[in-house]
């Protein structure tokens, strides 16, 4: 089977194998033949679940369409078959619309990466909020103690560690 010239290949994953991580370079979209593959993004250290791709259904094509990095990784959820369709097919289809529909396309998938970066930060509940402050407060307690320097009394390091220990008794 071909896409514009370019041939398609079945790739076989067993569960938990991971299709493509988050910041991978773009060589491919994926049909699902059997099986299921889960689509995840990492936020502030917490895996969120954006969607779950079955039989005939397509995924990682926003990348290929708009030339950024894959936004998430792909696992597949139980023994899985994908048909790969290469990028340089999909670009060659691509090339021979109108220009008003590759323009609507790019659009389009601005649009979703933007739903999805606002999606993935938006808070959901009170225990988000806690594991966010949580994340940051690690953060912040990691660079204190490498650049003591920046902190010669101690005085910061010792109340982000307590307030470490207050926000884990909380969450």
């Amino acid at each position: 089977m071909y896409v514009d010239g370019e041939s398609l290949d079945k790739k076989f994953f067993s569960e938990g194998d991971d299709v493509f991580r988050e910041g991978d370079p773009v060589d491919a979209a994926y049909l699902v033949e059997t099986g299921s593959a889960g689509i995840f993004k990492t936020v502030e250290g917490e895996e969120i679940q954006l969607a779950s791709m079955k039989d005939g259904e397509l995924f990682g094509e926003m990348a290929i369409l708009d030339g950024f990095e894959r936004m998430a990784h792909a696992v597949a959820m139980e023994d899985t078959v994908v048909i790969a369709i290469p990028r340089a097919g999909l670009a060659a289809m691509l090339e021979k619309q109108p220009t008003l529909v590759k323009t609507l396309i790019q659009i389009l998938v601005e649009n979703l990466r933007n739903v999805h970066e606002i999606y993935t930060k938006r808070l959901r509940s009170v225990i988000d909020f806690f594991d966010a402050i949580s994340f940051h407060t690690d953060g912040l307690a990691k660079n204190l103690e490498f650049h003591k320097d920046m902190d010669p009394s101690g005085n910061g390091f010792e109340t982000v560690a307590a307030d470490r220990g207050t926000i884990a008794g909380v969450a």
